[in-house]
């Protein structure tokens, strides 16, 4: 669904997987935090990705309409470790 410039598959931990399943994070959420979302610093080597205003907007010009079913995850982000695998991924509060 987006335009993805990994050309491997997602690489995710055991417990980003299960935290992905337990928050009804969909798969297309994460691709698209990886691919518009903004980054910052988390420590060890890892990054924050996280909707902001300006990469949503970048996402919602993507998509289109599409994106009114997306809205419930403006507020996803997840954690990617410094070897590309993403640590976990959760909603903020």
């Amino acid at each position: 669904m987006i335009a993805n410039h990994h050309i491997a598959p997602i690489s995710m931990t055991r417990h980003a997987q299960c935290r992905q399943k337990q928050r009804s994070i969909p798969t297309a959420v994460i691709e698209a935090l990886l691919e518009f979302g903004e980054r910052r610093q988390a420590g060890h080597g890892s990054e924050s990705v996280y909707f902001t205003k300006k990469s949503w907007k970048k996402l919602a010009s993507y998509m289109g309409a599409a994106i009114k079913g997306f809205e419930g995850y403006r507020s996803c982000y997840l954690i990617e470790g410094s070897d590309g695998a993403i640590i976990t991924a959760a909603y903020r509060h």
